[in-house]
């Protein structure tokens, strides 16, 4: 299914108890108004709040060409402009587990320190773009929305502690469904099987 901004707010007004629907996501009514000021800091934490397969992405991190200021790291990456959440960086060889921090620089600049060079970091983009946007992501970003909208659009808390509960309950569902999606095969062998 495409979903439009225009659905998003109406589907998050539903969630508040709302019955009017707007045409457009441009509209200058109070609660279009209010739901587009709250709009990309929603879609924003609900990226990071889970490992959605439709947001996951992977780049060759490129070298500053500084020295990290935190001295357990040899090597400092540009941070990507498109990454709202670094999930891991990719071992290679003999190594399971690469650790890594993002910090800032001493230009004030967020970058990522580790130990690994070459440097590929598999992360969350920021995708904008709602036809992208699975219908898990959908469902907890619109019940998100109603939460941070609720006190302006309603005044009611009561709403605004329904919808986070919503939203928590939905975001666990969306998890165990987002993964069961793919198959990576597990690498250890089993002497057993081998000697078959």
């Amino acid at each position: 299914m495409n979903y439009t901004k225009a659905k998003i707010f109406n589907i998050t007004l539903k969630n508040l108890r709302i019955s009017v629907s707007i045409q457009n996501a441009n509209q200058t009514d109070k609660n279009t108004i209010v739901l587009n000021e709250f709009y990309d800091s929603a879609r924003e934490q609900v990226l990071k709040d889970f490992d959605w397969n439709f947001a996951n992405s992977y780049r060759e991190l490129s070298l500053t060409g500084n020295i990290p200021m935190n001295p357990k790291f040899l090597y400092e990456y540009d941070y990507p402009n498109d990454c709202v959440f670094a999930r891991e960086i990719i071992p290679f060889g003999d190594i399971e587990i690469v650790e890594f921090e993002i910090s800032a620089n001493s230009d004030g600049q967020k970058v990522i320190n580790t130990n690994l060079t070459p440097a590929i970091l598999r992360y969350t983009k920021s995708v904008d773009n709602e036809t992208f946007f699975s219908t898990e992501f959908v469902m907890a970003l619109c019940w998100y929305l109603a939460f941070l909208a609720a006190p302006a659009i309603t005044g009611n808390r009561s709403i605004q502690s329904d919808c986070l509960s919503v939203y928590t309950n939905i975001l666990a569902k969306s998890k165990a469904m987002n993964a069961s999606e793919g198959y990576i095969k597990n690498n250890d062998s089993c002497s057993w099987l081998d000697a078959r």
